[in-house]
């Protein structure tokens, strides 16, 4: 049977199948710099990008970060050599960072104090940099920015060594001085039945009626014991420790808890949580210290910085670094930030359960179990930031009109659900799971008029990743592209590359700087405090050729917003959605 089957197929005259030839990447040189393949059709989207290409307009963007450059920035002398030596290398603009984490000031400020020393180094009292940036940036044709943080107003080296003789961090931030303006954190607490379990293996079990060992060996006499199985269900209760475990979590049980252990004889033991919630500077587990965004107080002070720079000095853009967000998604679950949750459902809320909750597996590891308004709580967060970048923006135009408003954030766009970051245009179409049409809409892009993405990967393009074993869609190339798309000619769109990610090599940096350049309207360099006298020289063979950045051009980029209405309108229909992945924290 099989043979004549065979036979009849062998006889039919089969069409070949027409299998293309062409490659999908193609050489592109947009520096001149040795070429790079890169995936054309994707690059080539949008019209920022084909706008920014047709005109030869780049950005070159120079991170100037502040504490880190303090010893850099703190003379007359040092900052026109600095901005002398970027005009000179083809850097069009600056950036500089006159607020960060801490939440003091670079220049001399009537809203906290300023920053007179770091590490080794120190400044002036009084010396105003930014006042030097201003001039020494316009002698040389370089447009400057400066960044703030809005939402980190400490650091936790400065609280951990104030007062120390040895201290290297100035001082801890206004945030630790207004505890009650910190975020809140909700943190999960194992429990079984109404006992907590020690949320640390092998922990000593007097600190918790319950607690889970990872070996007998670690665990104590005397106790009641329970061998546990991965998927949570107890199979063996003993009073003797078992001989062995085979890789199995074992759970101690004292005082009233194995009483209650023996009464209840369970089949299975699920570990719940029951919701604490702490202060940030109480709980701390990140370096900047991050406030209440619904805090009134919280956004006027950011206002305040806005007003007291854009109405002193004569800037070319502002930018907001990447603590525009929350501290995570276990933050903010304030008395304050569930009152405005409710407001904006319109019912009462079970809180956390109808947000969030927590259960564990035997080995400690928490697993968030969304409740029923886990997608509302999602919009709700990024509505509360796009509402305050509409209002910073505001402030911002009253002072400079001519200004740009923009900010930085990293580049893998699926991070930033929880963190309360929708950099997005509003009208963005793409396959991300939390990108429901309530959450779409939040998208801050029609606010931006600068979107800087951190595209912080040792490798430049994909097909560097895939000869060096590694993930096409952590890239610059990647990063790139994905950033680009997600903003939607709302906004110029920047790639960022993280110049310590190439030591100690300098021209490894080329093909980052040609896949940015290539996939989005410029590139920015972080930072002028990595070793950068290293890359100059190559920075200087990237840019010989002085191009401006499309910012630079008045009214451009309302030329190309019209362009996508106009588009829209029309009903254009765009390419798929590329579905690169890039890793989590990358730019943070």
């Amino acid at each position: 049977m099989l043979t004549g089957i065979a036979a009849l197929l062998l006889s039919q005259n089969v069409t070949p199948t027409q299998i293309s030839l062409e490659s999908r990447f193609e050489y592109v040189a947009p520096l001149a710099l040795p070429p790079v393949q890169i995936h054309h059709q994707l690059a080539k989207y949008g019209i920022a990008q084909s706008t920014a290409a047709r005109m030869d307009l780049q950005a070159r963007i120079l991170w100037v970060d502040a504490t880190a450059n303090l010893g850099r920035v703190n003379s007359e002398e040092k900052i026109a050599a600095l901005c002398a030596k970027a005009a000179e290398v083809g850097f069009n603009t600056i950036v500089f960072d006159v607020k960060p984490i801490n939440g003091y000031t670079m220049y001399p400020s009537r809203l906290t104090e300023q920053i007179t020393a770091w590490r080794a180094t120190s400044m002036t009292a009084g010396f105003d940099p930014l006042k030097h940036f201003v001039t020494e940036s316009n002698k040389h044709n370089l447009s400057l920015f400066v960044a703030l943080n809005a939402f980190s107003e400490g650091h936790s080296f400065g609280k951990r060594d104030f007062g120390k003789p040895d201290n290297q961090f100035f001082k801890p931030g206004w945030g630790y001085e207004n505890p009650e303006l910190q975020t809140v954190r909700y943190i999960p607490v194992p429990v079984w039945q109404t006992h907590e379990i020690s949320p640390i293996l092998d922990a000593n079990p007097e600190n918790k009626p319950i607690a889970i060992y990872t070996s007998p060996e670690k665990a104590p006499e005397n106790a009641l014991y329970a061998t546990v199985e991965k998927s949570g269900s107890i199979r063996e209760l003993t009073f003797t420790k078992p001989e062995a475990l085979n890789g199995l979590a074992l759970f101690v049980f004292t005082g009233q808890a194995a009483d209650d252990l023996i009464r209840l004889n369970p089949a299975r033991i699920f570990v719940n949580s029951k919701p604490t919630y702490v202060r940030i500077g109480d709980s701390q587990n990140q370096i900047p210290l991050m406030m209440n965004p619904h805090d009134e107080r919280v956004q006027q002070r950011t206002y305040d910085f806005i007003d007291e720079i854009a109405g002193n000095y004569d800037i070319d853009g502002l930018l907001y670094d990447d603590r525009l967000r929350y501290g995570g998604l276990d933050t903010d679950f304030s008395d304050l930030t569930k009152s405005l949750f409710e407001k904006a459902v319109n019912q009462k809320v079970t809180w956390p359960d109808d947000v969030f909750t927590y259960s564990y597996t035997p080995s400690l590891t928490p697993r968030l179990q969304p409740g029923r308004l886990y997608d509302a709580w999602l919009t709700f967060r990024a509505q509360t930031i796009t509402n305050w970048t509409a209002e910073a923006r505001r402030h911002v135009k009253k002072h400079r009109p001519n200004a740009l408003f923009g900010i930085y954030a990293g580049s893998w766009y699926g991070d930033y659900q929880r963190y309360g970051n929708n950099y997005a245009s509003p009208d963005l179409n793409a396959g991300f799971p939390f990108l429901t049409n309530a959450y779409r809409k939040t998208g801050m892009g029609a606010n931006l008029d600068l979107l800087i993405t951190g595209c912080y990967y040792p490798n430049g393009t994909v097909l560097e990743a895939i000869a060096n074993g590694a993930a096409p869609g952590r890239t610059v190339e990647a990063g790139g592209i994905l950033s680009n798309r997600v903003a939607r000619d709302q906004s110029w769109t920047v790639a960022g590359i993280m110049i310590s990610d190439f030591f100690p090599e300098p021209t490894k940096i080329q093909p980052a700087l040609q896949a940015a350049t290539a996939t989005t309207q410029g590139v920015m360099v972080f930072d002028l405090s990595h070793n950068i006298e290293d890359f100059w020289p190559t920075f200087a063979q990237a840019f010989k050729t002085k191009k401006r950045a499309p910012f630079q051009v008045p009214g451009l980029l309302d030329s190309v917003r019209a362009q996508r209405a106009d588009f829209d309108r029309r009903g254009f229909r765009e390419p798929p959605f590329p579905t690169f992945e890039g890793a989590p924290g990358t730019g943070f």
